[in-house]
């Protein structure tokens, strides 16, 4: 293992308000049916570094980015399949090499050693429906699963949120 990872943790929404207020609204509704207190939601981002470089690895919609800087892995649909046939309605998972522009950042975790290869399973990544339990782990699927996902598959599950927050679909990437 030549290789380590860490996981830089931004508050849902930092980049915009429309999935802050949703995702807000969402959290506030899932804590009312599971009887606890809401709390303040997070988005994972990891950063693998081999011999110094860095790569970001991170899962948004396919709409609204530049194709600079970035490699697109694998895509998948958003919230049915049938809606994924919209590009609106698509995620794509990917890697960005450079400075990071993660807007929110909250906490970024200690560094953890990984497999060198680690970036090349990102073509293994499951392309579940975001926003839906697909895979049958009592979570649903998101940009932390995917994270969790790799982590996982690299024998990391040390990892988690930062304390009084949640990520929802970090089990779910654990548990696949």
């Amino acid at each position: 293992m030549d290789a380590v990872a860490r996981v830089r943790w931004a508050a849902v929404g930092a980049g915009g308000r429309v999935a802050r207020r949703t995702s807000a609204w969402w959290e506030r509704a899932v804590a009312a049916r599971e009887h606890r207190a809401p709390q303040p939601l997070v988005h994972a981002v990891l950063e693998v570094v081999v011999d110094g470089a860095t790569t970001r690895v991170d899962m948004g919609p396919t709409w609204g980015r530049t194709a600079a800087g970035r490699r697109v892995v694998r895509t998948g649909p958003v919230g049915s399949r049938l809606l994924g046939r919209c590009p609106l309605f698509r995620y794509e998972v990917r890697t960005v090499h450079g400075p990071d522009a993660t807007p929110g950042v909250l906490a970024v975790s200690a560094d953890v050693p990984v497999p060198r290869d680690l970036l090349e399973h990102l073509t293994d990544v499951p392309v579940w429906t975001w926003g839906r339990d697909e895979a049958g782990t009592g979570d649903m699927w998101t940009s932390n699963s995917v994270v969790a996902w790799l982590l996982g598959r690299a024998g990391v599950t040390s990892l988690g949120p930062p304390a009084g927050h949640r990520a929802p679909g970090w089990d779910a990437g654990l548990r696949a």
